[in-house]
């Protein structure tokens, strides 16, 4: 199982639109036979912020969504709606309690 999480900080007067980016991007990965879970979370205490927590299969089903057209799109897209870059996290389960 791959688990990352992505961050990103919309540039200002462009949440709305970073906004739809993202939720058309959480669309087009719910298609993918690998993804296992793609959420989208707004930072209530940093407006504008957004984070995604994705699970994938494998490394396989990761490198099939980094390479997917909508994703390719979407980042064109989230680079003139962003400020700054964005940061990924690969994250490693050591321990949990079930959903």
């Amino acid at each position: 199982m791959i688990t990352l999480t992505a961050k990103m900080q919309a540039a200002e007067g462009k949440e709305q639109e970073l906004e739809a980016v993202l939720r058309e991007l959480v669309k087009g990965t719910a298609t993918e036979e690998g993804s296992v879970e793609y959420r989208l979370h707004r930072v209530l205490d940093t407006p504008g912020a957004f984070r995604f927590v994705e699970k994938f299969k494998d490394q396989e089903a990761f490198d099939f969504h980094a390479n997917s057209d909508h994703f390719k799109a979407a980042i064109e897209k989230i680079g003139k709606l962003t400020a700054g870059d964005g940061e990924l996290e690969m994250l490693e389960l050591i321990d949990s309690i079930p959903e």
